[in-house]
């Protein structure tokens, strides 16, 4: 899972949104349902190995808000090879999200 802080000069989105299989994290540090969240999502991490995880704290990159639509958090969102394929943000099933990316893995 990887984690992006302030002292990185530059992110390139863009780079993310090309990955193969590329499962995006938007969340704030003051988020309590995204405290909650934390452990299942790393646990769901894990079960995706040629995956790409990245967490985003929207405080130290506020343009991610606008650049991935995350308009509310916690906010999921998978790309493949630059095709947006699942979102889903605020309230979310880590089931039913673990199955649709099960879903989506298994065609990739």
């Amino acid at each position: 899972l990887k984690k992006f802080s302030n002292k990185e000069i530059f992110m390139d989105f863009e780079k993310i949104k090309q990955e193969k299989f590329s499962f995006v994290y938007l969340t704030t540090k003051t988020c309590n349902v995204c405290k909650i969240l934390q452990p299942k999502l790393r646990k769901l991490a894990n079960e995706f190995d040629d995956a790409t995880f990245h967490k985003i704290y929207l405080e130290e990159f506020p343009e991610a808000t606008g650049d991935f639509m995350a308009f509310a958090v916690p906010t999921f969102v998978v790309y493949v090879e630059g095709r947006e394929v699942l979102r889903t943000a605020r309230h979310i099933s880590i089931d039913n999200v673990r199955e649709k990316l099960s879903r989506l893995y298994g065609m990739l």
